[in-house]
């Protein structure tokens, strides 16, 4: 069967097929760790895999650097892969994909999708499918899927907490963090919240260079010692992450070294 991969129906495309066309096509090595293919139709009618790359590339840290991850086709026509950003938001600049509009024109340009409404809904779309297939992973058995998701692309996740105010709640309860119950293993808020002291008001955070830093901070000792549990923020991004945020739920996020910590019913200072 000839036709592209993306105009067949999922059922009929086998796991070896996904893999096989993401490597091909992306230039990969490893397998991704998730895909999504799917059809939207109506008004505005679209073709689309997305995939989640098995690691992260080499040159990851440079975010001014423009990504080539979203191919653009109209009516299978292959049209530019330089359109990434009118697509999809910075922060998801990580995942792959293949996009096949059958509304564009076929002499599209950049001034053209800036003004699109067809490009918005499609962006809306690719981001919301992109979010499901991370929500997957975050809530697969084991876990070791999204550890290898977050090692490689975390760091995008808290700059979508920042960046992206509408999926801002969806967005924060896949992020995660050191804690004084797992310094080896990462903690996401709302397993933090569901283990939380009775009475317990907030989310407690202290901010340093490391682990062991956080660790022995007088602060942190302190509650520590009362049964408390305190997430460390051990990268720079993570402060902006939670001023942000402010709350998680009906909790908001505490700074452990902040004067006249209140640490609900206990009331201990």
């Amino acid at each position: 069967d000839n036709k592209p991969l993306w105009t067949r129906s999922p059922r009929d495309v086998a796991e070896a097929d996904y893999n096989e066309f993401f490597k091909q096509t992306f230039g990969e090595f490893l397998d991704p760790i998730a895909h999504v293919h799917f059809n939207v139709e109506g008004t505005i009618e679209f073709t689309s895999v997305l995939f989640i790359p098995g690691m992260a590339p080499f040159e990851q840290q440079n975010w001014s650097a423009k990504s080539r991850s979203i191919k653009l086709y109209v009516l299978r026509v292959f049209i530019s892969d330089e359109f990434d950003e009118d697509l999809m938001p910075r922060y998801l600049s990580f995942v792959k994909g293949v996009v096949d509009s059958s509304d564009l024109p076929l002499n599209v340009s950049r001034e053209i999708l800036q003004e699109s409404r067809i490009v918005r809904v499609i962006r809306k779309q690719l981001t919301r499918r992109s979010l499901e297939m991370i929500d997957g992973l975050s809530s697969k058995e084991g876990g070791e899927d999204y550890k290898t998701f977050w090692e490689g692309f975390g760091r995008n996740i808290k700059v979508g907490v920042i960046e992206d105010t509408e999926n801002r709640e969806r967005l924060s309860k896949l992020l995660r963090f050191h804690s004084s119950k797992s310094e080896t293993d990462l903690v996401g808020l709302q397993e933090y919240v569901g283990r939380m002291k009775e009475g317990q008001k907030g989310i407690y955070y202290m901010a340093a260079d490391s682990v062991e830093v956080a660790r022995a901070a007088p602060f942190v000792e302190k509650l520590v010692a009362d049964g408390y549990e305190v997430l460390y923020l051990t990268e720079a991004i993570d402060e902006a992450v939670v001023t942000n945020l402010a709350k998680f739920g009906d909790h908001d996020l505490v700074d452990v070294t902040k004067e006249g910590l209140d640490v609900g019913e206990e009331g201990s200072k």
